[in-house]
């Protein structure tokens, strides 16, 4: 009776269950052991579909390494990141207003990364560290990026001159251009980066920035090149609109609502 026992629980051989068990735990080694024993395939787990980790990588552009022990350098591992949140604000912005203004530079953000990557092929500077980063490090494109960014923001608030006691632009330049400092900086502090390649990266960003600027709004725009863009049937469809000639654009929607308004209110009376 005991050897019956042992041979079969609810029906089902333990060679079977043995086999099992083996297979989920020492993979091929397991089957082989079901094999022998001569176990029924229903009683088989399946192959893992998990691939061997040695087989997986990351993803270079959100995998940032910073030490451990260090608050301040986890704080700037996010920091890092966040040219992935700007381009992400420029999807949103182009989407919801549907203004060339935007539209226009983040054409030029992706000028100045093509700029970058050409810099970078033709310097072949390595970076500090041979397991941080991909590719070259000189220039820097993430200094590059914050400085065209940054650069350009700061033009589009002071390009006609601030109003006596207006304080927007110099607060949205500065928040800006310290952001832009942080990046930079976390660049060096994180080891994927050294300080001349920050250097020489926010220097490439904040000359091609006002070189773009210059070539689309002294050159192109009164070429005409906009206008003809507005008023393609295509655009008028899409309801895209030149807001450059705006000087407060907060100002104009909020003038704009205001007056929606006041229509609404005189067709109900």
């Amino acid at each position: 009776m005991s050897s019956l026992r042992q041979r079969r629980f609810m029906g089902v051989p333990f060679s079977s269950l043995i086999a099992k068990a083996g297979a989920g735990t020492t993979g091929t080694a397991g089957a082989g052991v079901a094999a022998a024993s001569g176990a029924s395939p229903e009683y088989l787990e399946p192959p893992s579909k998990i691939p061997p980790h040695h087989t997986l990588t990351s993803l270079s552009i959100t995998h940032v390494q910073f030490r451990q022990d260090d608050i301040f350098s986890k704080l700037l591992a996010y920091v890092t990141l966040s040219p992935l949140a700007i381009i992400c604000g420029y999807v949103a912005v182009i989407i919801t207003s549907r203004d060339l203004k935007p539209l226009v530079m983040f054409a030029g953000q992706l000028a100045n990364e093509v700029v970058n990557q050409i810099l970078k092929r033709l310097v072949k500077q390595a970076r500090p560290t041979e397991y941080l980063g991909d590719g070259y490090g000189m220039p820097s494109s993430h200094s590059q990026f914050m400085a065209y960014f940054s650069t350009y923001v700061a033009i589009l608030m002071y390009r006609r001159g601030v109003a006596p006691g207006a304080v927007i632009p110099h607060i949205v330049s500065g928040l800006v251009i310290f952001w832009s400092g942080m990046v930079i900086y976390s660049r060096v502090h994180l080891f994927y980066h050294t300080w001349q390649q920050v250097v020489a990266g926010t220097i490439c960003g904040c000359l091609f920035a006002v070189g773009y600027y210059y070539i689309t709004n002294r050159i192109l725009r009164p070429m005409g090149l906009f206008a003809w863009v507005v008023n393609h049937p295509w655009a008028r469809s899409l309801y895209i609109r030149d807001t450059d000639m705006v000087d407060d654009l907060a100002q104009f929607d909020w003038e704009m609502w205001q007056q929606a308004l006041k229509n609404k209110q005189e067709k109900r009376e």
